[in-house]
């Protein structure tokens, strides 16, 4: 076995070489002290290229980015990314999470840097919170870069990396990134009531970021329901549901929670740790349409900027602008229309945060469609569930009309007769 001693980050970034396609974790595996120092030093490497999912943290490497040394590319603008993509300094690439490891391969990626835990007394280190496409980097990568700190949790699933695959180990200089919950009001809480009521009986759900699934994770602790499972991603409200019965203490083939990546707090990462009821998988079964389609009563829930009169959904672009990426919701709602008693519903609030522009609206603002007006089932505001599936062209712009804001709804009702074409 191969036993490593830890050199400095800037060693281990040095150490990278000439026209390398550079991987870095996501979310709450985001390896914040290799990425400050290939900030430091991308103008002294040979043509480096970094690529990445959402990341959290400072984006430490953005003004190397910005200055030409660093070229950027992500399939989920976050944070400061989204600022970077106007002006050129990051480039966005639209993909589905199911489609990101293999892209991996067509970009040959070379260089994977992750942030691990200990090595336990038989040299098997953890990729904690993040598993999605970080696990295949690292068997595909020749150059494996990896900071280690105890706040790591040792998950289950695809996440266990050997000390011996490790070419260069630092000290992380920097805690876990946290993603802290979604700040609830009103609105996100009326809009989880209407969704919960939707929900079938033992389902398993699906649910994106943001205050209105915060708000439906803790409805679920004051439902009857029970048997709740959950895909795609854990966070921190789930964790009380476990020891409240709601969600079983279920492991393998089946478990509590399959997913891709944890993003939530200590709270979430403390649950998780050697907790087989949380598995994380590769993105190629975590956000597979063929497999997540196998479980019944799939219950897909995302958010959307705007859904148009005919039902289709933009979730990427206010106007011209890009401000978040495709992720998952394409791979889930394709899974949740497989799914024997599935459902895909979109949730969002009637407005902007002011009050002045209705989210539902006669045409989209922008020319590039998320989603098609075939996937929606359901979409649920505040003021109730416009329900499309089956529904006619006319009576689904009726029904989408009807849960607009109240200020808004009449000129929407009157938009009707002049439902926009859906975008070939």
């Amino acid at each position: 076995m191969k036993l490593l001693t830890t050199v400095s980050p800037d060693e281990a970034i040095r150490s990278i070489p000439s026209g390398s396609t550079i991987v870095a974790a996501p979310g709450c595996g985001t390896p914040e002290t290799l990425l400050s120092a290939l900030g430091r030093l991308a103008d002294r490497l040979d043509s480096p290229r970094l690529c990445s999912g959402l990341q959290l943290g400072s984006y430490p490497f953005l003004d190397a980015s910005a200055a030409g040394h660093l070229p950027y590319r992500t399939w989920h603008p976050y944070g400061p990314a989204r600022a970077a993509l106007r002006p050129g300094h990051v480039d966005y690439v639209p993909a589905r999470a199911s489609a990101v490891p293999g892209l991996l391969d067509d970009w040959n990626s070379s260089v994977a840097l992750v942030r691990v835990s200990p090595p336990d007394r038989n040299g098997w280190c953890s990729l904690g919170p993040s598993s999605s496409y970080v696990h295949h980097a690292v068997e595909r990568a020749s150059l494996v870069l990896a900071e280690v700190s105890h706040d790591v949790p040792r998950t289950c699933g695809e996440t266990m990396v050997h000390v011996s695959r490790i070419d260069r180990l630092v000290e992380a200089e920097h805690p876990m990134c946290v993603f802290p919950a979604a700040a609830r009001d009103e609105v996100s809480d009326r809009i989880a009531a209407k969704v919960l009521e939707l929900l079938p009986a033992e389902p398993t759900l699906q649910l994106g970021i943001g205050a209105v699934p915060e708000a439906l994770t803790a409805f679920l602790l004051d439902s009857d329901l029970r048997g709740v499972r959950f895909v795609g991603m854990a966070n921190d409200a789930m964790v009380p549901l476990f020891s409240a019965g709601v969600v079983p203490w279920s492991t393998d083939p089946r478990p509590a929670v399959l997913a891709a990546e944890l993003m939530g707090t200590a709270s979430l990462m403390t649950f998780a740790d050697g907790n087989p009821a949380i598995v994380l998988r590769d993105s190629r079964v975590s956000h597979a349409p063929r497999v997540l389609a196998q479980i019944p009563r799939l219950v897909v829930v995302n958010s959307a900027i705007e859904v148009d009169l005919a039902g289709q959904v933009s979730a990427e672009m206010v106007g011209d602008r890009q401000v978040s990426g495709i992720g998952g919701s394409a791979d889930f709602v394709e899974a949740g229309f497989g799914s024997d008693g599935g459902l895909s519903i979109i949730a969002l609030p009637s407005t902007t945060p002011d009050g002045r522009r209705s989210r539902i609206v006669n045409r989209l603002g922008s020319p590039l469609i998320s989603l098609a007006r075939h996937t929606p089932d359901a979409v649920a505001t505040e003021y109730g569930v416009a329900w499309l599936r089956g529904r006619t062209v006319a009576e689904r712009a009726a029904a989408l009309a009807a849960v607009a804001h109240p200020d808004h709804r009449s000129r929407l009702a009157a938009a009707t007769t002049d439902i926009p074409e859906e975008t070939p």
